[in-house]
């Protein structure tokens, strides 16, 4: 059986890139949980309201809460329909996130292992450019992080070394 990384080499020499969308596993599990908070927030919110007990900090706390949580099933939901936002990984760099942050192969100065507590481990590409912000790729598109890092550094080496 082949390997994940030799899988999307071969997908990035035929197609000219590989694009990562997100994980339909991962997003259902944080749209139950999302589901989970945002009743329980509601339900809190009608007990209090029948209460009389929703003036101060905590009745205001309370709305934003259940306000929290709309936005996050939202998302969760408009994420699962549109599985956005991508990575694409082609032969100008790498492009990620929903404003669709890009990273030529030469402004990439360093390509980070995958750190982090496990289930919101990242791979960090930093670029060249102290001022810019690093590109964060997370499980919520790739699965195979630790694959994920060499498999970067060697298409970064390859196109490099083409571009010069």
């Amino acid at each position: 059986m082949m390997s994940t990384a030799t899988t999307w080499t071969t997908e990035f020499d035929t197609a000219g890139q590989v694009v990562f969308p997100q994980r339909r596993n991962r997003l259902l599990v944080r749209l139950a949980i999302g589901v989970v908070l945002l009743g329980n927030s509601i339900w809190s919110n009608i007990e209090h309201i029948r209460d009389d007990d929703m003036s101060g900090a905590l009745g205001v706390l309370r709305v934003t809460a259940l306000a929290a949580f709309v936005y996050i099933v939202g998302l969760t939901l408009w994420q699962l329909i549109t599985r956005r936002p991508v990575v694409t990984v082609d032969a100008t760099g790498i492009k990620a996130g929903l404003t669709r942050r890009s990273l030529d192969w030469h402004q990439i100065s360093r390509i980070d292992d995958p750190a982090g507590m496990s289930p919101f481990t990242t791979v960090q590409l930093h670029p060249t450019d102290r001022l810019s912000r690093a590109v964060h790729i997370s499980k919520d598109n790739v699965l195979e992080l630790t694959e994920l890092s060499p498999w970067l550094r060697t298409l970064q080496a390859r196109h490099l070394t083409h571009d010069t």
